[in-house]
């Protein structure tokens, strides 16, 4: 499913693995080193078969942690930034605040990917999170949190995974197999999606028991185990990583021009944005939604992110298990469609238990479209790009501060229900014209290395 497609008279297809260029191929460029060793096969078709590769296990469980202690963060965060100032736009600006370095540093850390050792750049990422935790628990410990205060440790933040992002998800194609990368992609997506389950409970948990501060400083604990896991990773050094010539501009400039050579992943890049600037922001204003739209409180809240991590969990382990039954367009017109739909039901429902159902549906469907859209992308590039192609993914990503300030500020003119359920009607708009334009404006002929 989740590779380069081809047009034969007007009609896509999707191309066999083997379409895949010699060169990516992980297990070809491997051989060649001194430094690979042997990753123990894998049955093929098993969707959980990847998780038998201890190494990947280790990769998995270390995304978990630090996405766990993170999402505990930034649900605390937004709690502590609406109690300080009762502003919806204040609240979707730490989000912005966060996202806002992806613009202006994903690229260059696409490149660094491709030029520096990515499991080293990963361990420093995690790291700094660690000390930026620490950080904002010592502010809350001394009674002086202040909005900028939140603002500067999510920029923080924001840079340290804007550098390492590609790196982290580049990282795979050394862990396993080549015909286990659509999986081990797949499945990667669950680290962040199960974390924005158990996050978001122990953070909804603790709040109205603990209080933020005691939750701030449990959230910076969990991000110990995985710095030492990723420590522990041997992945595979490949002949054509960390090998790139001239300068970082150079290569950030050869990562852009095959990404928008490429018919396919052209498409892709649309269709994500359109994901990111309309449904992706809605958890932005989940404590406004909390406190004044549905009045349940901190542990509503709770409940709320709970269900949009079970959505968006049953999403990612559902693309896994489609594998490559379905077109990915087919798949990405379907769950963008049921996503903006589900937002807008969410967004205008007067009952809690609906709402509850409505947002866990919501992460579903734009989990799964966002699952989708990475995996092609990841395996529709070779290696040696491999992470500079992954950096313009994650700009794209980068504009949801864009999206997240822009239903900040219609929800303070139109109030919140009103303004997501408008965003969520555009955002159906634009993933029916991108999968229309990519059936009309695609060339005959399939997305090759030139």
């Amino acid at each position: 499913m989740f590779l380069t497609y081809q047009s034969q008279g007007g009609v896509f297809t999707t191309a066999s693995p083997r379409a895949i260029p010699s060169h990516s191929t992980t297990q070809g460029v491997a051989k060649s080193t001194p430094n690979s060793r042997p990753v123990r096969h894998m049955r093929r078709g098993h969707p959980l078969g990847v998780l038998r590769n201890s190494q990947y296990r280790r990769y998995w469980v270390a995304g978990f942690t630090t996405f766990t202690g993170f999402n505990m963060q930034m649900l605390i965060r937004g709690w502590v930034m609406y109690d300080l100032t009762h502003s919806p736009f204040m609240v979707t600006m730490v989000t912005a605040a966060m996202m806002m370095p992806m613009l202006f540093l994903s690229l260059i850390g696409g490149a660094m990917a491709d030029r520096v050792d990515r499991k080293t750049v990963t361990i420093v990422s995690d790291v700094s999170l660690l000390i930026s935790f620490l950080g904002l628990f010592a502010i809350s410990v001394a009674g002086i949190m202040a909005p900028w205060h939140i603002l500067s440790v999510s920029m923080i933040n924001g840079v340290a995974f804007s550098l390492a992002v590609s790196s982290r998800q580049s990282l795979i194609s050394g862990l396993v197999h080549r015909e286990q990368l659509r999986t081990a992609v797949g499945l990667s997506a669950t680290t962040y999606n199960s974390a924005q389950i158990i996050g978001p409970a122990i953070g909804g948990a603790m709040l109205p028991l603990l209080g933020p501060t005691w939750t701030l400083g449990t959230s910076a604990i969990l991000v110990i185990p995985a710095v030492i896991l990723y420590s522990s990773l041997e992945p595979i050094k490949h002949t054509s990583v960390n090998s790139a010539q001239g300068s970082i501009i150079e290569n950030v400039k050869t990562g852009l021009s095959y990404t928008f050579k490429m018919s396919t992943l052209r498409f892709l890049m649309l269709g994500a944005m359109v994901m990111i600037l309309t449904v992706g922001p809605f958890q932005s204003l989940m404590p406004v939604f909390a406190k004044d739209v549905l009045n349940v409180g901190a542990g509503g809240l709770g409940v709320l992110m709970l269900a949009a991590g079970v959505g968006a969990l049953i999403g990612s382990i559902s693309v896994v298990a489609i594998g490559d039954s379905v077109g990915h367009e087919k798949l990405e017109l379907i769950f963008g469609l049921s996503a903006a739909a589900a937002l807008a039901s969410f967004a205008l429902s007067p009952w809690y238990p609906l709402s509850i159902v409505m947002v866990g549906i919501t992460g579903f469907s734009a989990t799964s479209f966002m699952v989708v859209n990475m995996t092609v992308v990841q395996l529709s590039t070779p290696d040696y790009i491999r992470g500079r192609v992954v950096s313009v993914r994650f700009l794209v990503i980068g504009l949801m501060p864009l999206g997240a300030l822009t239903m900040g500020f219609a929800a303070e003119s139109f109030g919140a229900p009103t303004a997501v359920a408008i965003i969520a009607g555009i955002g159906a708009v634009g993933f029916t014209l991108v999968q229309i334009a990519s059936r009309i404006l695609q060339p005959a002929q399939t997305d090759t290395k030139s």
